[in-house]
């Protein structure tokens, strides 16, 4: 998954928390877990930062009590490395992890 590329985000391809949330849920979608299974679900999303003074971004998101809330912004001179580029599921709850593979 990919964040939308849209005129505002420039040069940059990392992602916005209510971009990464919208990544997640078409993940958990796609799985089949019901919503209310989502609390406790957390995601990430690293890309390259653009032409500013950071190389990359990564953030993550954790949906809880019906909502997704960014959770970690981390801002880098250095380049990420494969590990954290693009989209991650860093947790699944208990309860959406009977739909799908787990971490």
């Amino acid at each position: 998954m990919e964040p939308e590329n849209t005129p505002a985000a420039g040069a940059c391809d990392h992602a916005q928390p209510a971009e990464v949330a919208i990544m997640a849920e078409k993940y958990l979608k796609a799985l089949g877990v019901p919503e209310p299974a989502w609390d406790g679900c957390r995601f990430g999303y690293g890309g390259h930062g653009g032409s500013g003074p950071f190389k990359s971004v990564y953030t993550e998101v954790e949906r809880r009590s019906g909502n997704w809330v960014a959770v970690k912004l981390d801002r880098s001179r250095e380049d990420l490395g494969p590990a954290r580029n693009g989209f991650k599921v860093v947790q699944l709850s208990e309860a959406a992890s009977k739909f799908g593979p787990t971490v």
